[in-house]
């Protein structure tokens, strides 16, 4: 209640910024004398020393500069001729991870695979009837055939995946029966 006064009483607290007074000035206020604005004086700026006659002056500071950024381009005038426009290089083939025996063994490992999953597939499809177990044999049919296409493109390993892809979710469909 000191700092906000009495509640019923509807005024408004102004603030005032001045500029501080000068050396000789005083603020005094007569006794008794009120005011319902508050007065904030701005700090005198600090004093600059200044150097005696004999010493000397302190060196300011020097802004630090950037380096200047230097493009690509030459900066000569001069024409240059253009280089002849060479063909673009071919890119090299990237190399199997595996020599050819392991190609032709991972190969039979995953027609061995994609042939069981078919059986399998086949084999829950007459025992499945749930709406949910039916799109999830769906999914498994799927994930068969673009393991077929994988082989058939010789990608080896997306082939592998799509068929382990299928095998799991051929697992949870037989799991459940």
């Amino acid at each position: 209640m000191l700092v906000w006064g009495c509640p019923k009483r509807q005024t408004t607290t102004h603030i005032i910024y001045s500029p501080p007074p000068a050396p000789s000035a005083s603020t005094t206020r007569a006794p008794g004398e009120t005011s319902e604005a508050i007065i904030i004086e701005e700090p005198a700026p600090p004093e600059i020393a200044e150097p005696a006659p004999g010493e000397p002056a302190a060196p300011k500071p020097v802004p630090r500069r950037r380096p200047p950024v230097r493009s690509q381009a030459p900066t000569t005038t001069e024409s240059t001729p253009e280089p002849e426009e060479q063909p673009p290089t071919e890119v090299p083939a990237l190399e199997p991870r595996e020599a050819p025996g392991q190609q032709a063994a991972l190969r039979q490992q995953i027609q061995h695979l994609q042939e069981r999953l078919r059986q399998r597939t086949a084999q829950l499809e007459r025992q499945v009837t749930a709406a949910e177990d039916r799109r999830m044999l769906e999914d498994a049919r799927s994930f068969l055939a673009q393991s077929e296409r994988a082989l058939t493109d010789g990608d080896l390993q997306r082939a592998l995946n799509l068929t382990r892809k299928t095998s799991l979710l051929v697992s949870a469909l037989e799991q459940e029966r």
